[in-house]
């Protein structure tokens, strides 16, 4: 009898056990997801292998045959989920990306059209819409729409998050540290903060540190409510500099100028004239890579504890960037115009809920579009105000070929600032430049990825450029953009529609 009551109590123990477990598992299957937004500063989108995987070699490896860095923890973001392969800073320069992709309205619309400026807080961001609905909101890292403050821990204007602990305003620190409970720069000159590394560890250096903030907050056991945390990491912007072993561990690699660098042809007007002609260095393109090889390491990390703790399969994580790095293409770095090498960003959506593995989106998308995408995939009610596009459904079915007979769609970009430069217009294929200084520009992807070449005027585009004009008009009025109604830029849009009947 004792036997068998101890068997009968065994076996109730497990099926209690059991029981419970099955529970818990269901109500984290069937719990609102939770939402994690990467984003990094100033990233050129082909130091990750996952874009390099659908590029030619000579366009995936610009600085070098052979100069590559390996980046498998966001390439395994993007094998299980969707991969963008043309997407765009919606206008590339930090403030004004960012507060476009935290609203889903253009920047001019938010209050922080250039850099160093302060968010419209009337206008809801993805932090105020998912407050609403019970999530927790965190945002770790740079914020840069808080206005001038510098670092400014924990700004006063902060987007609606609720933990802001960790969030700073502005700049590109390599060190932190806690102290007595409080947040701040390692590094001091004076008492005034640097930027130098001072030392840093795999505890101190600011990726690191970041990573390990984010993790404390996505998997405490004890929130009971889903989370929406946004890691805004300060590299690989400059200054380039990395923590070892990270420093020295591409020096060796046979680093060379890019095909654009140097060529001798005459640039847009709209680049600008004789300034920022850096001499090649490949010692700064090592350091780059060591960056963007920290990062990816540390998002492995989070990867692996997300998982450790049941809560990856429910998580939807994009990893995108605030813009582009020239890094010497067409002897230019960083970014501030529309190359491609400037404006185009790296996004990534994993989502085992709605997106299937190992897919890809080619039509055109701006950070413009991922706060009311986010709400889409959700399935959380738009707001009537957005201005970028809900691309959930695409997204989720990236496998669906668009019938050739129908338009790209077109995302478009503007430069950074309170008075009109340029504005541009992005398919598929065509990108068109129109701005103060200069003819119309047209590049055309498929023919010249290099951007060396302007195809405005001639017969086999001037379709495509009155496609282009044509969108552009109806952006223009529909979001009241004032760049479009800069003398310059409306006479180069009219000269174009009247020359195409338009």
């Amino acid at each position: 009898m004792n036997c068998r009551f101890k068997l009968l109590f065994v076996f109730a123990a497990w099926a209690f056990t059991h029981a419970v477990s099955s529970s818990s598992f269901s109500a984290e299957k069937s719990a609102q997801p939770n939402v994690l937004l990467l984003i990094t500063d100033e990233h050129n989108f082909r130091t990750l292998g996952c874009y390099r995987e659908v590029m030619d070699r000579e366009q995936a490896e610009m600085w070098g045959l052979g100069a590559v860095v390996q980046t498998p923890n966001i390439d395994r973001l993007a094998h299980e989920g969707v991969l963008c392969t043309r997407a765009y800073a919606t206008a590339p320069v930090c403030s004004p990306c960012r507060a476009a992709m935290i609203t889903g309205r253009y920047p001019h619309a938010t209050g922080v059209p250039a850099n160093d400026l302060v968010l419209d807080r009337s206008i809801p961001t993805l932090a105020d819409r998912l407050n609403d609905v019970g999530y927790r909101t965190a945002f770790i890292g740079k914020w840069h729409l808080g206005g001038t403050g510098k670092p400014e821990w924990s700004p006063e204007v902060d987007g609606g998050f609720q933990f802001k602990k960790y969030m700073f305003n502005r700049g590109h620190w390599k060190k932190f540290v806690i102290e007595n409970g409080i947040p701040r720069i390692g590094p001091e000159k004076k008492g005034v903060p640097t930027y130098d590394i001072d030392g840093a560890d795999e505890q101190s250096f600011s990726t690191d540190w970041l990573t390990d903030r984010a993790i404390d907050f996505v998997t405490d056991r004890s929130a009971e409510k889903p989370f929406f945390t946004v890691i805004s990491y300060p590299d690989p912007h400059g200054p380039n500099t990395v923590r070892t072993p990270y420093d020295h561990r591409f020096d060796d690699l046979p680093f060379v100028p890019p095909r654009t660098y140097q060529t001798g042809i005459e640039p847009p007007k709209w680049l600008g004239g004789g300034k920022n002609h850096p001499i090649f260095r490949g010692p700064d393109m090592s350091k780059y890579f060591g960056m963007v090889q920290c990062i990816d390491d540390n998002i492995g990390r989070l990867l692996e504890q997300l998982e450790a703790s049941g809560r990856l399969e429910n998580t939807l994580i994009i990893m995108t960037s605030d813009h582009g790095d020239l890094c010497y293409e067409h002897d230019r770095q960083n970014k501030g115009n529309p190359y491609e090498g400037s404006a185009r960003v790296p996004l990534i959506l994993r989502f085992p809920k709605r997106i299937q593995p190992g897919e890809y989106y080619s039509d055109p998308v701006g950070t413009v579009d991922i706060t009311p995408t986010v709400m889409g995939l959700l399935n959380l009610p738009a707001n009537p105000d957005d201005q970028g596009r809900n691309l959930s459904t695409e997204l989720a079915d990236g496998s669906k070929t668009r019938n050739e007979n129908q338009p790209s769609p077109i995302t478009f970009l503007r430069n950074a600032g309170t008075s009109a430069a340029w504005v541009a217009a992005v398919d598929s294929r065509y990108k068109l430049i129109l701005s103060i200084n200069d003819t119309p520009w047209l590049f055309d992807a498929a023919q010249d990825p290099d951007e060396l070449q302007n195809f405005y005027g001639k017969p086999e585009t001037k379709d495509v450029s009155r496609r282009l004009a044509t969108a552009l008009r109806e952006y223009g009025q529909a979001v009241n953009d004032p760049h479009l109604t800069n003398e310059k830029i409306a006479a180069s849009l009219a000269a174009i529609l009247s020359e195409t009947g338009k």
